[in-house]
């Protein structure tokens, strides 16, 4: 079984921010804060030691944990 990689473009926002386009609404902080670099998908978020790995959590975030599973 392998693992699929998904292409995400990441786009430029206000404030220090890069976004993924759409919603839910997934940005990372591309200014590290004293914790780290902080991701956001939605209403998840964490910090990570760089920033790729902050681009990475937000990106598994948008495709792994959807708002509502399929019934």
């Amino acid at each position: 079984m392998s693992i699929e990689r998904w292409t995400h473009n990441w786009e430029p926002y206000r404030n220090g921010y890069e976004v993924i386009p759409g919603k839910p609404f997934c940005a990372v902080r591309i200014k590290p804060t004293p914790q780290g670099y902080l991701w956001v998908n939605g209403k998840q978020y964490g910090f990570s030691a760089t920033l790729a790995e902050a681009k990475e959590w937000a990106e598994t975030a948008r495709e792994i944990w959807p708002k509502r599973l399929p019934q």
